[in-house]
């Protein structure tokens, strides 16, 4: 059975979908660094977004993120979505809210793209103080 195709995997702060058109804004693509802003700074909540272009041939699949840290693999936290396509001939378009996602320390953090149970990619995410 043939692969999936990725065509985008991108962290960023925050999504805009443009009106009347499926076009969306990445703001703050390519975020890579986060410096939280409170005090104390660990644990501390974090939002973000990960936009994902992904096609099949199959009609459905299932799209996992997940968080682990980078120095002992421990997995945090992770959000599975459903995907119905409903035309296979063109990919679909995900915005995936991360919301008040609490970072226990600060360090490297991977987010990890799997789909249906088959790990595609991971974007390194470094947390400061």
């Amino acid at each position: 059975m043939p692969e999936p195709v990725l065509k985008a995997f991108v962290l960023c702060d925050e999504i805009r979908q443009q009106p009347n058109s499926l076009q969306m804004d990445l703001l703050g693509a390519g975020l890579s660094v986060i410096r939280p802003q409170s005090d104390p700074s660990f644990p501390c909540k974090q939002t973000f977004w990960a936009y994902v272009l992904l096609s099949d041939e199959k009609p459905q699949g299932r799209v996992k993120l997940v968080i682990r840290r980078a120095d002992s693999g421990i997995q945090h936290s992770f959000r599975e979505i459903d995907i119905n396509y409903t035309d296979l001939l063109n990919p679909s378009q995900l915005a995936i809210r991360v919301f008040d996602f609490e970072f226990p320390e600060p360090g490297i953090y991977f987010v990890e793209l799997w789909y249906d149970d088959e790990w595609l990619l991971d974007h390194r995410l470094e947390l400061t103080e």
